[in-house]
């Protein structure tokens, strides 16, 4: 019992961290807002004290019925059914043009070059030779292994599940981590000068808690490289391969679309998990948590107007530009002295 209450007292310390440094007058780069998000007063009232009205009503004319519509609606068209036909048929339409033209492969030939791509880019934007570098969902290993082989770091990857490399990988700067990254405790605090991710915040259950970890674990002055698929983005699915047509996720139940995929003798199931945050939310989440947002870029995807109005009476209940955003790639920095 005691040691749960200890735990309570760490969570509840670290969660007041941006306050404090709000309080001591934290200096934040310029145009970051202190202490995190803009925060609103919760109230407002003109200065003047508005005048007494009377305490007698006056009463409003006796209408009947005063709900009903003056004018009837006119009935609706037949609704749509997104069902296994529409689906199929939609994915024959687009299957000269899908929305994601060439899909990622996963043999072991393509991942090796893949991880070489994206070391090569990040060390050009963060210098990541010699670092301590932690990788947040680093599968099967390759960029952590590259990154002690190739550019001499003390390399880190921590990810959910376990992989069949791993044992080949490990070595003595090759640490892989099984662990989830929004648990406190898998990794060391104030460790970490650079923390690379590749298109797998989406996939995290508990996004901002893990947020608020990849604060806790990196240096003072470290720097985060984070590409994320957002929700609402038109290849949210993870099924670019098997699925031609934008926005399969929005639009489709997985029940729809695993029948759909059994029928074509594709794998079987259905849109990947992704969490539901926008932009916006993980925006306020960086800066809650006390990162100084150094760069952010979008992968942008433009909208296929014609789609959109046909099947507006579920597109339409998001914002444009948030159907056009399928990732978005930050730079992060921990503040120098941002220790509570």
């Amino acid at each position: 019992m005691i040691r749960r209450e200890v735990l309570r007292h760490r969570r509840l310390t670290h969660a007041l961290r941006p306050l404090v440094r709000f309080a001591r007058g934290f200096n934040r780069p310029t145009g970051q807002s202190a202490g995190g998000p803009r925060r609103y007063p919760e109230t407002f009232r003109v200065q003047h004290t508005p005048a007494l009205i009377s305490a007698e009503w006056p009463e409003p004319p006796a209408i009947e019925s005063p709900f009903r519509a003056e004018v009837s609606p006119q009935p609706a068209g037949e609704p749509i059914r997104f069902d296994v036909a529409l689906f199929e048929a939609l994915n024959a339409e687009y299957a000269d043009e899908p929305v994601a033209p060439v899909a990622p492969r996963y043999d072991p030939a393509s991942l090796a070059e893949r991880s070489r791509q994206r070391i090569a880019v990040i060390h050009d934007q963060l210098d990541l030779q010699g670092r301590t570098v932690l990788e947040v969902g680093c599968g099967a290993g390759y960029e952590v292994w590259y990154l002690a082989h190739h550019l001499g770091c003390d390399a880190w990857g921590i990810d959910i599940s376990p992989r069949v490399a791993w044992p080949a990988l490990r070595g003595e700067r090759v640490h892989l981590v099984e662990g989830d990254m929004a648990s406190r405790g898998s990794l060391p605090p104030d460790t970490f000068d650079r923390v690379i991710s590749f298109t797998v915040w989406e996939h995290i259950t508990h996004p901002i808690e893990a947020i608020v970890e990849l604060e806790r674990v990196m240096k003072p002055g470290g720097l985060a490289w984070i590409r994320a698929n957002l929700y609402r983005g038109p290849t949210a699915s993870h099924r670019t391969r098997d699925i031609a047509f934008p926005f399969p996720h929005l639009l489709f139940e997985d029940s729809v679309i695993d029948e759909a995929m059994r029928r074509a003798g594709k794998s079987p199931g259905g849109s990947a998990w992704v969490n539901r945050l926008t932009w916006e939310q993980y925006e306020t989440a960086f800066l809650g948590a006390g990162f100084a947002i150094r760069a952010l870029t979008f992968t942008k995807y433009p909208l296929d107007e014609a789609f959109y109005h046909r099947f507006e009476d579920v597109l339409g209940r998001y914002p444009t530009v948030d159907l056009e955003r399928g990732f978005f790639q930050v730079v992060l920095e921990k503040p120098a002295g941002s220790g509570i």
